[in-house]
């Protein structure tokens, strides 16, 4: 973490013991804690600041737990959530206090990251796409953005991007080697 950021953590005392609470919330190697220790400090800083900023609060109002805190960033770490949805995730945190993998379900937002569920996404936008399936058999590595886009469209955004692009690559390599 930088200097500048530990100053802007520092300056009240509420906002640095929450920063220390959520990280020693998190049980995690030396190595590990020091990086941690500079995600929650990018969301203090950068979205809860913003949100405290916008509704004219303080610290000492926030309803997020550190526990709530830490799940969040666990969700985008494995990635369940995005870190968009994270943030639409945690603005609503912020409003109702509740835990973050409720909001996420009763939103919808939760990231497809089960292979198997995914797969048969993969599947149909091999099938309703032959061109672009043709054009990255060619060696135009480029459709297969189009692909992920058709999965993304198909899954309607809940589909993790990189697995979903590791799935296409693994099913196109199969179809070339087959050919």
């Amino acid at each position: 973490m930088s200097d500048y950021d530990a100053n802007l953590l520092t300056v009240g005392k509420g906002t640095a013991d929450y920063f220390e609470t959520i990280v020693d919330a998190k049980k995690v190697s030396v190595e590990a804690r020091t990086q941690f220790a500079k995600q929650v400090s990018n969301w203090i800083l950068g979205e809860l600041g913003r949100l405290l900023n916008e509704t004219n609060r303080d610290i000492s109002s926030v309803k997020i737990t550190p526990q709530a805190f830490v799940e969040l960033l666990d969700l985008v770490s494995d990635g369940t959530l995005s870190n968009n949805m994270a943030k639409s995730v945690f603005e609503q945190m912020f409003d109702s206090g509740k835990a973050p993998a409720q909001i996420a379900e009763e939103q919808g937002l939760m990231q497809i990251s089960d292979t198997d569920a995914l797969g048969s996404a993969v599947d149909e936008a091999i099938e309703a796409n032959p061109k672009a399936v043709s054009e990255f058999l060619d060696g135009k590595e480029q459709a297969i953005r189009f692909l992920v886009g058709q999965v993304m469209r198909i899954t309607r955004g809940s589909a993790n991007p990189q697995l979903a692009t590791q799935l296409l690559k693994e099913r196109l390599e199969a179809v070339r080697q087959s050919v």
